[in-house]
């Protein structure tokens, strides 16, 4: 009862008045024990100490964080106000502190005592009728200053209930912070609060947690029903009332994602500054993504290229809204129309070029084949040669692991395409760079947004196999890498990008369940669906005549250069004009396994074609 009255009636206002009751009784309490001296002689002198000592309490934020724990910071605070006021009271009546250093010695202690008796008071009688199973048992890990500020924020929840800290600082382990433990995950953690039930949730409050302890800290709760959540910066920390407003869910690509990526920011800032920089398919993943990043590089203007109507509209706003002295153009064109392409490079000296149109979706593009060929295969030609002629200084091509051995028709259009790069890469000054990368988390179409909408509408997630394995990289990582490439790299290599181990999309299912705190097969069914057409079981980033070396950055490998015949250019141009003269279907396949020998079409009509 007391907890339902004092959530819906209990303010600060109330804490003001019971502290103005405190004080007034250790006044009367102090005139009655020692009533020949006469420092508080009247109403006047005592309205005066109280307007001190209240105003003091205020300006320490006696009140901000009220039903936490009285710790020693709190008391501290009280203290300084009490001693700050009874000065201040002293110097304003102008009594002698050296005659009646006992009788305020004696006010400073009574006022202290029964302002953290009243608050202790509260907050017994506000825990005990608390039912511990109605909220959240939450552990916080850092210790540090910021876990601290994140507790004392949660103490006022009327649905939260931190029960200890996490930390991985071994000097802090074993200690107590704001009476509450702190344990390391080695220490087989299970059962923590204070009557034995389980953890609910995690809520990471460092920025500083290295990738090893976010996956170790996953792999401890995953058999759990834990949800694990993170805090912004902690200087954008919104409060409000007791709670947390900005709290964001531990998500997939927290698990998967390296530990800060370091980038020669030197050779990006010579090669991006100042500079006038198109990029071809600006409304999507990786093309928003690369222009995001280019705005740390301060270039002159960027062109963003795209014929996607909504999606041209949505980073439009979004870069509206950005602080930047970068100009920026729109163009809703295709690369696939030659006097649009044209018409951009006349009316911009365009300096660099990062070329990320693509149609990408494997199930997609698998019927279409005649379109893929003309987008992904001549929308690169028009881009690619009208850079060459304008004297574009360097030229970026974002490529994909599916274009290695590939098994359906976005792999091998996307493969001639590298070879058409490539050969004309011999042919000119300007610097041609290709970048290869597999899957990149959160992308349009990718299988983590796709698994998201099925575990929010309760299941099932649908994966095709249980053997089928995916490398995955960040968006921000991959274009991280493509602009490292752009600014390094040198003429006509092909970029390799180091995308770790490779993942198990069944395993990417199971932890994305997990994170949601909630268990496969129990409360979200995995359904296997089959193979679509034109998908394989493995990718991967190298072809048989390619090797690796090491750059200069290790995340970063060049493929050997491979030059192209003239015949197989001459076929790419044949492959070219047959799709835009609409030549069939059969027609127009056999001749991409003809430029393509590597080309094995898997679960496809097209497998008998040759």
């Amino acid at each position: 009862m007391f907890q339902r009255i004092f959530k819906k009636h209990y303010s600060k206002k109330y804490a003001f008045v019971m502290d103005t009751i405190c004080l007034i009784m250790a006044m009367e309490l102090l005139n009655f024990l020692n009533g020949s001296i006469l420092v508080l002689r009247g109403w006047q002198d005592k309205l005066t100490f109280l307007f001190f000592s209240l105003m003091y309490i205020l300006f320490f934020k006696g009140y901000s964080m009220f039903l936490r724990f009285t710790t020693f910071i709190d008391i501290s605070k009280l203290s300084l106000g009490l001693i700050l006021s009874i000065v201040s009271y002293s110097i304003y009546i102008g009594a002698d502190t050296r005659a009646h250093f006992n009788y305020l010695l004696l006010l400073f202690y009574f006022s202290l005592s029964l302002l953290i008796f009243y608050r202790l008071i509260v907050k017994i009688l506000y825990n005990r009728t608390t039912k511990d199973d109605m909220l959240l048992s939450t552990l916080l890990y850092g210790a540090g200053t910021n876990g601290v500020r994140v507790k004392r924020a949660l103490d006022d929840s009327n649905s939260i209930k931190v029960v200890g800290f996490l930390d991985d600082d071994k000097s802090k382990i074993g200690r107590t912070i704001e009476g509450l433990p702190v344990q390391s995950l080695n220490n087989k953690l299970q059962k923590i609060s204070n009557k034995g039930s389980g953890v609910n949730q995690i809520i990471i409050t460092t920025n500083k947690l290295s990738q090893k302890n976010k996956n170790s800290l996953f792999n401890f709760f995953k058999s759990k029903k834990v949800k694990i959540f993170k805090v912004p910066s902690i200087d954008n920390l919104a409060i409000n009332k007791g709670v947390i407003n900005d709290l964001s869910p531990f998500k997939i690509e927290d698990l998967l994602k390296r530990d800060q990526i370091k980038i020669d920011q030197d050779k990006n800032k010579k090669q991006y500054f100042k500079k006038t920089i198109l990029v071809t398919g600006a409304a999507g993943s990786i093309g928003s993504e690369i222009v995001r990043q280019l705005l740390k590089f301060s270039p002159k203007e960027i062109i963003l290229f795209d014929n996607n109507e909504n999606s041209l509209f949505n980073i439009k706003k979004e870069l509206e809204n950005k602080k930047s002295k970068t100009n920026f153009h729109y163009l809703l064109k295709s690369v696939t129309d030659l006097n649009s392409v044209e018409f951009c490079f006349s009316k911009f000296k365009i300096d660099v070029v990062f070329h990320a149109a693509a149609y990408k979706h494997v199930y997609m593009t698998e019927n279409m084949p005649q379109a893929t060929i003309i987008n992904n295969i001549l929308g690169t030609k028009n881009i690619i040669d009208t850079a060459i002629n304008r004297g574009v200084s360097t030229f970026v091509f974002v490529s994909t692991d599916k274009a290695v051995n590939p098994s359906n028709i976005m792999g091998a259009t996307k493969r001639i395409a590298e070879m058409y790069v490539s050969g004309i890469s011999l042919e000119n000054k300007t610097k041609i760079i290709t970048t290869r990368f597999g899957n990149v988390l959160g992308s349009n179409g990718s299988v983590v947004p796709i698994f998201q909408g099925q575990i929010a509408k309760g299941g099932p997630v649908t994966v095709t196999h249980p053997k089928v394995t995916r490398f995955f990289m960040t968006i921000t990582e991959a274009c991280q890498l493509v602009l490292e490439a752009g600014a390094t790299g040198n003429h006509g290599e092909i970029y390799v990008f180091d995308m770790g181990k490779p993942v198990k999309i069944i395993d990417l299912a199971i932890n994305m369940i997990r994170l949601s705190g909630l268990i496969e097969n129990e409360d979200i069914k995995i359904k296997f669906s089959g193979l679509n057409e034109g998908e394989k079981l493995y990718e991967e980033l190298l072809t048989d005549q390619e090797n690796l070396k090491k750059s200069h950055n290790k995340l970063i490998f060049i493929a050997d250069k491979q030059k192209i015949d003239i015949s197989v250019k001459t076929m790419i141009l044949q492959l070219i004009a047959d799709a835009s003269n609409s030549k069939s279907t059969s027609s127009l396949v056999s001749s991409i396994k003809n430029i393509v020998p590597e080309f094995k079409t898997t679960n496809s009509n097209y497998k008998k074609l040759k």
